[in-house]
C-alpha cells in the first residue's frame, strides 16, 4: 500500500515514515524506481507499533533501532525496559525534589518578597517543606521494587552493593529538641545521602527502612561504594545542623555488603546488612563497614 495509506492506518505521518526509512529503522517493502514512491505491507504495522510504544516510553530512535534489529529477543527487551524504568524512577525523584524546591521558593517570596540581593538557602527548611520531602522519601516497599529492578538488570558478572545507614543518637534529638527538629534532621540526612548517590552511583535506589535508618542499593563494586559512603559521612560532618534547630552535630553509622546477588536474594541481603551495621556501630559515629557477601 502507499505510504499515505500505511500512515493513515497506523495514525502516524508520512513524514515520520520517511524519516524512519532514512535512518534504517523501518524500511518500505518497495520503492518505485521512477517515482521514488514508497510501498508498505500491512504486516509491517506490528513493527511500527513497537517503535511507537518504545518512543512514547522515552527510548531514543537509535536505542529502538538497536533493540529491534535482527531476531526478536524477549529477554533483551525486558532488560532494556528495566533499565528505562530505573532511569525514569531516578528522573521522577529528581523532579519531585525540584517541585518541592519551587514550592519553597514560592512560599519564601510570598512571605518576604523578591529580593535579588538576598542569598537564598533552600536547605533552611520550613516545616511544611520538611513534611513534603519526608512524605516523598521512598518507603521500604518502593525501595524493594527499585532494588529488584536493579538486580534484574545485572549480569552474572555484575556486583551489587547495599548499605544501611543509621543516624547516630537520633532518639536524643527528639527528646532534646522535639519531633519537628527530628523530622528536619531526617530530611537533611536524606538529602545528603541522595545528592551523593546521584553524583557517584549510576544505577542506585534509596529508601527509608525505619525511623532513622536508610538503605541504598547500587550496581557498583566495593571501591566505588566505599568512596560514596565516605563522601556521605564527610558531608554530614560538614552540615550545619544548628541551622535547622539541632544543636548537636549529627553523624551516622554505615554497614554494607557487596556481592553477586540475584533478585530473589535481595531481601536476605538487606536483612544480613544488620550485622555489618552493628560492626560499624562498634567503631563509633561516622564509621562504615563494608564486607563481601555471598562468597
Amino acid at each position: 500500500m502507499k505510504i499515505s495509506e500505511f500512515a493513515a492506518m497506523n495514525n502516524v505521518t508520512a513524514k515520520m515514515l520517511r524519516h524512519y526509512d532514512e535512518i534504517g529503522l523501518l524500511k518500505p517493502t518497495a520503492i518505485d524506481a521512477e517515482t521514488g514512491y514508497r510501498s508498505y505491507e500491512s504486516n509491517q504495522a506490528h513493527l511500527l507499533n513497537w517503535i511507537v510504544i518504545l518512543k512514547n516510553l522515552d527510548f531514543t530512535l537509535s536505542e529502538i533501532k538497536e533493540l529491534l534489529s535482527g531476531p526478536t529477543d524477549g529477554f533483551r527487551i525486558i532488560q532494556q525496559l528495566i533499565h528505562k524504568r530505573i532511569e525514569i524512577l531516578s528522573t521522577l525523584n529528581m523532579q519531585i525534589q525540584k517541585k518541592i524546591a519551587i514550592d519553597r521558593l514560592i512560599q519564601l517570596i510570598e512571605k518576604e518578597g523578591f529580593k535579588m540581593d538576598t542569598k537564598v538557602d533552600l536547605l533552611l527548611l520550613e516545616q511544611s517543606g520538611v513534611h513534603e520531602i519526608k512524605k516523598n522519601i521512598p518507603n521500604f516497599e518502593t525501595f524493594l521494587d527499585a532494588a529488584s529492578s536493579i538486580a534484574d538488570s545485572c549480569s552474572a558478572q555484575d556486583q551489587i552493593s547495599m548499605f544501611r545507614l543509621d543516624i547516630s543518637h537520633f532518639k536524643q534529638v527528639n527528646d532534646d529538641y522535639g519531633f519537628e527538629v527530628g523530622d528536619k534532621v531526617i530530611v537533611a540526612c536524606y538529602q545528603v545521602i541522595e545528592s551523593n548517590v546521584q553524583r557517584h552511583l549510576p544505577e542506585a535506589a534509596i529508601g527509608r527502612a525505619y525511623g532513622d535508618e536508610f538503605v541504598v542499593i547500587a550496581k557498583a563494586g566495593e571501591q566505588l561504594f566505599a568512596q560514596t559512603a565516605q563522601f556521605i559521612i564527610d558531608d554530614l560532618k560538614r552540615y550545619d545542623f544548628s541551622s535547622i534547630g539541632c544543636l548537636k552535630q549529627m553523624g551516622c553509622y554505615i554497614g554494607g555488603l557487596v556481592g553477586h546477588v540475584r533478585k530473589a536474594d535481595i531481601r536476605q541481603m538487606i536483612e544480613d546488612s544488620h550485622e555489618s551495621l552493628s560492626r560499624a556501630r562498634d567503631k563509633g559515629p561516622n564509621s562504615f563497614e563494608i564486607e563481601a557477601y555471598g562468597l
